[in-house]
C-alpha cells in the first residue's frame, strides 16, 4: 500500500515562468533536439545568419536561442568567433554524473517524503509522455522529457537550491548521453523512472535513494567514453524548417 505524508500539501516550484512559446524558444528547441538527435555534432559553428535565414527570423531572435543555449552550456559563445556547440571531454561527463548522483540523492529523500497522490499522478503523466516520444523514435524530445522527469523530482523536494543546480546539470547530461552513448543501447530510461515512480510512493527513502543511484550509474554504464563523432551542415540539419519556394 502507498504511503503518503498528509501533512501540508507541498509547494512545487515553477519549471519554466513563461509558458507560451515565443520564436526564440521554438528555436532554441530546435537546435536542441538537432543536437540530441545528432544531426548536429559538438565542435560545430552556429552562424547566426544561417539560422537567421533558415528559421526566416531576425539575428536578434537567434541571438536569444544561442545565449539561452549558452546559458545551458550546450554552446559556447566567443567574441568575434560566434556560438559553437560544446563538445563535453571525458573527465566533464564523468564530472556531470557524479555531481548528480550527490545532489539527487537529497533530492529523491526529500521528494519521497512530500509525495502526495497529485504528485505521483503528474510524475506518472511526465514519464507517459517520454515513453511516447521514445516510441516515435523522437530522440531529442525524449531526452529532454527524461530530464523533465529528473526535474519535476526535485520540484517536489521543494529544495530550490539543489533545483537550480539540477536545471544546470540536466542539459549538460542530455548533451554528454548524445555525444557519448554506444549506438546499440536505446532510449529505455523511461521505464527505470516508473519504476522510480513506485519506490516513492511507497514512501521508503532508503529504497528510493538506491533506484536513483542505479539508475545514474546505468546511465553512466551507456556511454563510450572515447567516442567521436563528425560534424553536420546547418541547412541539411533544419531542411524540415526550411519555406519551399
Amino acid at each position: 500500500m502507498s504511503k503518503y505524508k498528509s501533512a501540508k500539501k507541498p509547494v512545487l516550484i515553477p519549471v519554466d515562468e513563461t509558458p507560451n512559446t515565443t520564436q526564440d524558444q521554438f528555436i532554441y528547441t530546435e537546435i536542441l533536439d538537432a543536437i540530441l538527435e545528432r544531426r548536429l555534432d559538438p565542435g560545430v559553428k552556429l552562424k547566426e545568419d544561417e539560422l537567421a535565414d533558415i528559421f526566416s527570423v531576425s539575428r536578434t531572435i537567434v541571438r536569444r536561442a544561442l545565449l539561452r543555449l549558452s546559458h545551458d552550456r550546450i554552446v559556447d559563445i566567443q567574441p568575434n568567433r560566434g556560438a559553437t556547440i560544446v563538445k563535453p571531454d571525458v573527465d566533464t561527463a564523468r564530472e556531470v554524473i557524479g555531481a548528480r548522483r550527490l545532489i539527487e540523492r537529497e533530492i529523491i529523500r526529500q521528494a519521497t517524503l512530500n509525495a502526495t497522490p497529485e504528485a505521483i499522478i503528474e510524475l506518472k503523466k511526465c514519464v507517459e509522455d517520454e515513453r511516447d516520444e521514445v516510441r516515435r523514435q523522437h530522440v531529442g524530445s525524449g531526452l529532454r522529457l527524461s530530464g523533465d522527469f529528473h526535474i519535476q523530482l526535485s520540484r517536489l523536494s521543494g529544495n530550490r537550491t539543489l533545483m537550480g543546480y539540477l536545471k544546470e546539470l540536466v542539459p549538460q547530461t542530455s548533451l554528454i548521453i548524445a555525444t557519448y552513448q554506444t549506438p546499440h543501447h536505446t532510449l529505455c530510461a523511461h521505464q527505470e523512472h516508473f519504476d522510480i515512480i513506485d519506490v516513492v510512493a511507497s514512501g521508503n527513502v532508503k529504497a528510493a535513494q538506491e533506484a536513483m543511484d542505479i539508475h545514474l550509474q546505468h546511465i553512466e554504464d551507456k556511454l563510450n567514453l572515447e567516442q567521436e563523432h563528425s560534424s553536420g551542415n546547418l541547412y541539411a540539419t533544419f531542411s524540415h524548417i526550411i519555406k519551399q519556394d
